[in-house]
């Protein structure tokens, strides 16, 4: 752990943006020490280790560039005092990002005496966002993203500052599904109702009337409205110097790290182990980061040659593991590819024209 803990801190650059999330990787080996049940965003409730990824945003491209493996059963909020420590990120220009999970008093107190900047979320609820506006015309700011609206509004604190954004397509879809659960909600209650008043007409009911009132259907109108954090979300940051706008551009940053937990699973297959002891579990861990930083130096150079709508990196995997070297006297010739094949190879630069020892 040592030797890599080495290779990793030599990726961690004192500046730029640091994003910092969990992922949790299923395991059923009785012998790990760190596999121990645990509850995760997938509502798994099984033997699992919680990894605890580090992703850098900077002008020299993204990539993943730190890990570190906990139990199971330890909440994400738990290990930002062990992480901070370990990676000695003590520099103001970092900028840390992470989701809700790991925002809590404590940590706060950990990141400003780290010299850290940072951008996390609260809860919907907090009262760092007292007065909430009760009309879209209440907030601050209003601006684009994604081609809908984000309403936001500022509260400037002692050494922070609170944002909150009312984002419309969130609203919306929070809503349709608040609806959707009404309804199914209603439907279950009428049948019951229904069922409940065939019985009581045989003489047979079993509900009183007060249990009989609680199943009458509930006002979607009126049901919605009590919910008044739809579409709602509120970040805290220390930087002074970005406004709400800026603050939201990038916490939607933290979207390239999700994108690194699905390629995890997807791509490396790295969504369980195998593993049967803290050693070979550590190994396989390592081997997997080396390949994410692998796929995302192929991300980067497709990105890079303006490609991202054309191909993925599957796409490109799937064009490239076709090419084949051929040793004829002693030296080496690339096989003919196919047009789409070198076609490609031309869009990324990639000269397969060599000859000679290899």
């Amino acid at each position: 752990r040592g030797s890599i803990k080495q290779f990793m801190q030599a990726d961690l650059d004192e500046s730029g943006i640091i994003m910092i999330d969990g992922h949790r990787i299923i395991t059923h080996s009785e012998s790990l020490e760190f596999a121990r049940l645990g509850y995760d965003s997938k509502m798994r409730y099984l033997p699992q280790i919680n990894l605890i990824y580090l992703f850098r945003v900077s002008g020299e491209g993204r990539l993943p560039v730190y890990y570190k493996q906990f139990s199971g059963d330890v909440p994400d909020v738990s290990t930002f005092d062990d992480i901070l420590h370990d990676v000695r990120l003590q520099k103001n220009e970092v900028t840390l990002i992470a989701d809700k999970g790991f925002g809590s008093e404590t940590n706060f107190e950990l990141i400003v005496d780290s010299g850290l900047s940072y951008i996390i979320p609260l809860k919907r609820n907090t009262a760092e966002a007292d007065k909430r506006p009760e009309h879209l015309g209440d907030y601050d700011q209003i601006f684009n993203y994604r081609g809908h609206p984000i309403y936001g509004k500022t509260y400037i604190r002692d050494d922070c500052q609170v944002y909150l954004y009312y984002d419309t397509a969130l609203a919306s879809n929070e809503t349709a599904d608040l609806v959707d659960r009404l309804n199914k909600k209603n439907a279950t209650a009428e049948h019951a109702r229904k069922k409940e008043e065939t019985r009581r007409s045989k003489g047979k009911g079993r509900l009183s009337d007060v249990q009989l009132e609680k199943l009458s259907p509930l006002n979607l109108t009126e049901a919605v409205q009590e919910h008044k954090g739809i579409g709602t979300f509120v970040l805290q940051t220390n930087r002074s110097d970005l406004n709400c706008h800026k603050v939201h551009h990038l916490y939607k940053t933290r979207q390239e790290i999700e994108q690194t937990f699905k390629s995890y699973d997807t791509v490396l297959e790295g969504s369980a182990s195998y593993m049967q002891d803290l050693h070979a579990l550590e190994a396989w861990l390592f081997i997997n980061h080396l390949a994410l930083q692998m796929l995302y130096g192929v991300i980067d150079r497709i990105a890079a040659a303006g490609l991202t709508s054309t191909y993925s990196f599957n796409d490109m995997i799937s064009y490239l593991k076709g090419i084949r070297v051929n040793r004829i006297n002693n030296l080496w010739y690339v096989s003919k590819v196919t047009k789409k094949t070198q076609s490609l190879c031309d869009k990324l630069d990639l000269n397969l024209k060599l000859t000679g020892a290899l």
